[in-house]
């Protein structure tokens, strides 16, 4: 087995890293995109991931979001 980590070990990894900080991070339209990016970057860095590629956001899907008002 890889040492490296995976795409999805690095979401969850990342996300569960998130909800152990004592530190409150808003996230969503409404808020600031800035400090997102900076924690993304720590949590890379810490993990030495990969500096993401030219064009990085062509290469993936954004699921769809379910509204509670269309069900």
């Amino acid at each position: 087995m890889s040492d490296k980590i995976s795409a999805s070990e690095a979401l969850f990894g990342f996300m569960g890293w998130l909800t152990t900080r004592d530190e409150t991070l808003m996230i969503g339209a409404q808020h600031e995109c800035s400090p997102v990016a900076d924690v993304v970057k720590e949590f890379c860095d810490a993990n030495s991931l990969e500096e993401p590629r030219d064009n990085w956001h062509h290469h993936f899907v954004h699921p769809k979001e379910k509204r509670d008002d269309l069900t």
